[in-house]
């Protein structure tokens, strides 16, 4: 598959810059939120506690990162500009003020009736990322494969955001009488699954061929993906919604996990096939969060099977760190610089010296960094798999904060970067 990249399409640098700094500081946020989810992984699970730290997560960081890659990507993988530039600067201020409402209601009792509020706020400002998105798509004459998996993925947010308003209203002013727990697992579903799963793996054949130098592969499998995903996501996000039997969403969402393993596979064809064979901290972060989808699959799969939650919880949390954190920071070593480079530095090129984008990171750090998430997400996934908690969740909490304070310490020294630090 050849993916033309129209680079003069790409939208200012600041635009983009904007929501990876905020990105980078509720991942902050949210590592330091993650200390109070002992007693949720004891059982509890959907808890305020759990829904604070999800927000901070997923919606601070993961989201955050991804609208500003879909911001970046859009124009230059559709050869399309964005819509609107004006409407994604509207949509940040939105979503920052909604989210902290949100995450503020959700931390503070005396606060919980912010939460509808800024549910509202969050949704509206999805709701204008979402319009921008179809607007752009609109233009297009033609729709390749990523277009698709991205269209895809925006109409997933759209519809996961609009149960996670209800939900927020039937919390706050009791709206609708509804099944809490299965709504909100049919809203994380569709946001996890639905929008970001179906990001990374647009996204994945254009970044990691990139990276990697990777020519001439076979990419039937990421085709066949596409329609057993979106089945799949849709039926299981109504098995929840309408709480249909175990039996039925087991088998739902073996069609999830099928679209997931062909889309591992194509990976593994596309690492087979790279021509840069340097095991870097971006090739390391790759192969491990593939590597944590395969086992978040399994253990999530086993304790569905054997009832045994502590195996769910910790496929879970491989799902939210060993995958979804890793992928995303390896490809931040590698987007980061290449961005800041092209910005501050590409007009230079040929009037005097410039850096090189991996002079760009500090290496030792991010291998430092790199290690050590590592040995966190392991160590955490054991704890949390055979419910081994307090101190040593505990310890593992600190060291996945250590490693996220590197990756705080590495974009700082990506942005700050000067010729005279060479």
């Amino acid at each position: 598959m050849k993916v033309s990249l129209a680079t003069e399409m790409a939208p200012p640098f600041v635009l983009v810059a904007h929501f990876f700094i905020a990105g980078l500081v509720f991942l902050l946020l949210s590592a330091i939120s993650f200390f109070s989810l002992v007693e949720d992984f004891s059982g509890y699970f959907i808890s305020f506690h759990f829904a604070a730290f999800a927000h901070l997560y997923l919606l601070g960081f993961v989201m955050m990162i991804i609208f500003g890659a879909m911001y970046q990507l859009l124009p230059v993988v559709l050869e399309a500009p964005i819509f609107s530039k004006d409407f994604a600067y509207i949509q940040f201020y939105m979503y920052v003020l909604g989210l902290s409402m949100m995450v503020c209601g959700f931390t503070f009792d005396t606060l919980l009736m912010l939460i509808p509020y800024g549910g509202v706020i969050t949704y509206l400002s999805m709701l204008i990322f979402c319009i921008n998105v179809f607007l752009t798509f609109y233009r297009l004459e033609k729709l390749n494969l990523i277009g698709k998996y991205l269209l895809s993925a925006t109409i997933f947010l759209a519809i996961s955001v609009t149960l996670g308003l209800i939900m927020g209203l039937s919390i706050g002013h009791g709206l609708f009488e509804i099944s809490m727990n299965d709504w909100v697992q049919a809203h994380m579903i569709g946001t996890i699954g639905g929008f970001v799963m179906m990001v990374v793996m647009g996204v994945s054949m254009v970044l990691i061929p990139m990276f990697s130098l990777a020519h001439n592969f076979d990419d039937r499998l990421i085709h066949y993906a596409l329609p057993l995903h979106i089945i799949g996501i849709i039926s299981s996000m109504l098995a929840f919604i309408f709480e249909l039997s175990w039996t039925y969403k087991g088998l739902v969402l073996s069609l999830v996990c099928g679209s997931l393993l062909l889309y591992l596979i194509q990976m593994i064809l596309v690492i087979k096939h790279r021509v840069r064979k340097q095991n870097d901290y971006w090739i390391k972060n790759s192969v491990f969060a593939l590597c944590s989808l395969v086992f978040s699959l399994i253990l999530m799969t086993l304790g569905i099977i054997s009832d045994k939650q502590s195996f769910a919880f910790a496929g879970g949390f491989l799902l939210l760190f060993g995958f979804m954190l890793c992928f995303i920071v390896g490809h931040i070593y590698k987007i980061l610089p290449f961005l800041v480079w092209y910005d501050k530095f590409s007009p230079l090129v040929g009037k005097q010296k410039v850096p090189l984008l991996h002079q760009m990171v500090d290496t030792k750090i991010a291998d430092i960094q790199t290690w050590s998430m590592f040995i966190a997400i392991f160590w955490l996934s054991v704890v949390i798999a055979f419910n081994i908690l307090g101190i040593p969740f505990v310890i593992g909490a600190l060291l996945i904060a250590f490693s996220i304070g590197l990756v705080l310490y590495n974009a700082w020294y990506t942005f700050t970067f000067r010729i005279k630090d060479l």
